[in-house]
């Protein structure tokens, strides 16, 4: 599946533009097939994987990636990326249980990136809530895409930059030896994501990338989140605050950590990748945990 054609909405429709809403449960086999995916262990009494809220929240607002794609117009392979995620979590996700699911898109601005290349900047905000009791919000997942032009007629405003602080102590890490491109086709299908390069080695050999195919985002936060509950245990993140900086590859050796930075449950989070006798970071933010 291609990236679709541009929907033709203008600036204003875009920023006006709600999700249909509705429901999702999520299954026993789906939260089984990501949590492996992500190389951890199951979780117990029916806890559902926290990256579970990405696709979650998507699907159940009633809309998907393709269609998100469309109206903000992805131009081809290569042209979406990943800028950061805002994920509060109220209660832990769990299996089995059926959440109401509503949502919009909230920011819709024309940027320059460091090097003056034009991209339009897409956040989106989605809210779940217990079915039983729709006053009781669950989680919150804000997200926002970058959509890369290959020229544009609009202004364009700056790209901020990201700070981490750099003290505390550090939380055990959690490594993966080498990211797995099948993992990345199953989390594709959960996902129902048509982005051909998470799967097609042809797309990301064209775009000068040797065919390696790109890890999704939702995977790369998946491991700091392993290592937020190897310190912490399962069920105690409250919120994740990311930015992605660089892709991972499938082969990548990537190690998550965190440092904890005070008394309230504030953790410095970090997902780096190493190659021979290099180390960079290509996922930072904060995270707070019970």
């Amino acid at each position: 599946m291609g990236i679709p054609e541009r929907s033709g909405l203008s600036d204003d429709e875009i920023r006006a533009f709600r999700f249909p809403g509705g429901r999702y449960t999520i299954a026993h086999w789906e939260n089984f097939l990501l949590t492996d995916c992500t190389t951890s262990p199951q979780l117990a009494n029916g806890l559902a994987h926290p990256v579970n809220l990405f696709h979650v929240s998507i699907l159940g607002a009633g809309v998907n990636i393709t269609e998100l794609f469309a109206v903000c117009g992805a131009e081809g392979p290569g042209s979406v990326g990943l800028d950061g995620y805002d994920w509060e979590f109220f209660s832990p996700l769990h299996i089995d249980t059926e959440y109401v699911v509503q949502g919009s898109i909230i920011e819709w601005e024309h940027r320059l990136d460091e090097q003056d290349n034009p991209f339009d900047s897409m956040r989106f905000a989605i809210e779940l809530s217990a079915a039983d009791d729709t006053s009781n919000l669950i989680a919150r997942a804000t997200n926002t895409w970058r959509f890369r032009r290959a020229e544009t007629s609009a202004p364009h405003l700056p790209t901020p930059e990201v700070r981490t602080n750099d003290r505390g102590e550090t939380i055990p890490s959690f490594a993966v030896e080498s990211v797995d491109a099948q993992r990345m086709k199953t989390m594709a299908a959960i996902l129902r994501d048509p982005y051909r390069v998470h799967w097609d080695r042809e797309a990301t050999t064209a775009m000068g990338l040797g065919g390696r195919v790109i890890n999704q985002g939702p995977l790369n936060l998946s491991y700091i989140v392993n290592a937020l509950h190897g310190h912490a245990g399962e069920g105690c993140i409250r919120r994740l605050t990311v930015s992605f900086h660089r892709p991972v590859f499938d082969g990548d050796h990537v190690v998550a950590g965190g440092r904890v930075v005070g008394g309230d449950g504030r953790v410095d989070i970090w997902l780096e990748r190493h190659r021979a006798e290099t180390t960079e970071i290509v996922v930072s933010g904060t995270a707070l945990i019970d």
